[in-house]
């Protein structure tokens, strides 16, 4: 078979600019040897390879880590630096068409979007968001897992640099609905999100809402040229006290070696050559479809048990979540929320469980006021693209996130033509069909078994409980042209690949009263069972896919992982 080439996946850029050539050294030293091989270098596998380095300088040095990513360098810094635009339409620009997929929009198989390949993997796309897993979905991980988690998942809020709070109205509104009986069934707090840098007055004091932030945006590819350091240095004398880096080079293939060490098969796409790396210690963190098809193609994958291969690849699983809805509003609890005012607030179920059961609200609620503020890059404000609406009444959005079971009915199908060795057909479930979620989806996860009638009366239910706690010029909130869910299009979105988990997983739950967990492909460790030394830490491993956004829980394994590695 053909190694990978330049255009194996359409749209992957494959360059090696004189921007990235002056900022930061790529390994080119005669050793092919490192202590630990890190193969990805988004979320899971920067944070990974940024806190093993601090754990190996701190025991002395002198053990080498590699991090190898198939894509480029794009941006010397965030993406919100290019404007004001979304960074979703930005992410959009550099989809890598990773795999093919039957039909359209209208199949019952599709999946949106397509992933970024790049240095910082979608970190440098991502909006920032931090919220947290509760204590009600990590059931469905297991007890080795869990123990601990809570601190690990404070100590991932500080590296990803979460933010205290955005202001004195947001401290209102949280307020305000913690003070209703929302709070019985709900954790109402600020969403916590990595920000772009302190507003500040021209005397350097913060300036309105934006009171206490974070130090600064978060993403791996400026948290590894840290590590790094400029390209003043000598990459191959620094080889023993800081990670290596190679970007533009993809692992085609891991072996497990009679000596117990890996020999990996390197694809460098822009000279078209092989190389060929050893390492004691592997870690696949190339995300939840690229990672399963590297072991896939790998010889290792001849050497697993038969019931451990067929796992690889399937359970692909997004979180269900809805449409927004909007409604207009002046106060809450006498507090008024002025145009100029913003906050973004997670509602988080506390996972109360009903008379028969089973979960009474198996999800969480994000809320938006004056969204056209959530990125606050208002560098021409007197731009017609800048969407802020004439008036004194804020927008207020809500939208609800599911918790989700891992679903076997998804998965990368692989077969033995050339064309899937590296672009598989995904097969995926569409969340956008209600028939799954109220038969399969939600019995799974909560214990529910409701119509689609009975699922939106509890959507509205809780919607008009939030609405009903604010006022538009003291008249009671309602949604935006009485669209409630179940209505004008109000319900379930479809799933995308950012978010998607389970594809390499470690046990998992299938169900939530299961009495134990399914048979997994990585262990509590994130190891590969039978394979010592070969890891998977990315969105690949999770055995559940929570309501809220999962970057904080990987960020947590990330930190886990990283001890377990360099104690082992």
């Amino acid at each position: 078979m053909s190694p990978f080439s330049a255009t194996t996946y359409p749209n992957l850029i494959t360059q090696q600019s004189s921007t990235q050539a002056r900022l930061f050294p790529q390994y080119g030293g005669p050793n092919p040897h490192f202590d630990a091989i890190i193969a990805g270098s988004g979320i899971g596998g920067g944070i990974l390879a940024d806190d093993l380095a601090d754990r190996f300088a701190a025991a002395g040095g002198g053990r080498r880590i590699l991090v190898l990513e198939a894509g480029s360098y794009l941006f010397p810094t965030h993406v919100f630096n290019v404007g004001r635009f979304a960074n979703a339409d930005v992410a959009k620009l550099y989809a890598v068409q990773t795999f093919t997929q039957p039909g359209g929009e209208t199949d019952r198989h599709y999946i949106h979007e397509q992933p970024q390949l790049n240095f910082g993997g979608r970190s440098i796309f991502w909006s920032g968001l931090i919220p947290t897993i509760q204590q009600w979905e990590l059931e469905f991980f297991p007890q080795g897992v869990r123990d601990g988690i809570a601190s690990r998942l404070v100590e991932a809020g500080r590296t990803l640099n979460a933010s205290v709070t955005m202001g004195h109205k947001a401290q209102a509104v949280v307020q305000a609905l913690a003070n209703s009986p929302l709070a019985q069934h709900f954790e109402i707090r600020e969403t916590p999100r990595a920000l772009h840098q302190p507003y500040l007055t021209a005397a350097g004091a913060p300036a309105g809402e934006y009171w206490t932030e974070s130090t600064g945006v978060f993403n791996t590819a400026e948290l590894l040229v840290n590590q790094i350091g400029l390209a003043s240095g000598d990459p191959v004398a620094d080889s023993t006290r800081r990670p290596s880096l190679l970007l533009n080079h993809y692992l085609e293939s891991v072996v497990r070696r009679d000596d117990g060490r890996y020999e990996l098969q390197v694809q460098d796409t822009i000279g078209n050559a092989t190389r060929q790396f050893t390492a004691d210690t592997v870690v696949l963190s190339a995300g939840a479809l690229e990672s399963p098809k590297i072991l896939r193609r790998s010889p290792v994958f001849d050497t697993l048990s038969a019931e451990i291969r067929g796992l690889v690849g399937k359970g692909l699983t997004d979180h269900p979540t809805t449409a927004w809805v909007g409604g207009l509003v002046t106060h809450i609890a006498g507090v008024a929320i002025p145009r100029d005012s913003h906050a973004k607030i997670v509602l988080y179920s506390r996972g109360h469980r009903g008379a028969d059961g089973a979960i009474i609200y198996p999800f969480n609620v994000e809320m938006n006021i004056n969204h056209e503020y959530w990125h606050l890059r208002e560098n021409d404000p007197s731009s017609p693209a800048v969407p802020v609406r004439p008036g004194d009444q804020s927008l207020m959005e809500i939208k609800f996130s599911f918790g989700n079971c891992l679903d076997d009915d998804n998965a990368i199908v692989f077969d033995d033509s050339l064309s899937s060795r590296y672009l598989p057909q995904i097969r995926f479930k569409n969340l956008n069909w209600m028939d799954d979620l109220a038969a399969n989806r939600f019995p799974a996860v909560a214990g529910w078994h409701k119509s689609f009638d009975e699922i939106f009366a509890v959507l509205n239910d809780v919607t008009n409980q939030i609405f009903s706690q604010f006022t538009n010029h003291a008249q009671p909130t309602r949604p935006l042209d009485e669209c409630w869910y179940g209505a004008c299009g109000k319900a379930f979105g479809y799933g995308t690949v950012h978010h998607c988990v389970g594809t390499l997983r470690m046990p998992a739950k299938p169900r939530l009263d299961a009495p134990g967990f399914s048979v997994s492909v990585v262990d509590e460790n994130l190891q590969v069972h039978g394979k010592p030394g070969l890891y998977v830490c990315d969105m690949s491993v999770m055995p559940f896919s929570s309501a809220a956004n999962p970057v904080r829980t990987l960020a947590a394994l990330a930190l886990r992982l990283s001890e377990h590695i360099a104690t082992a």
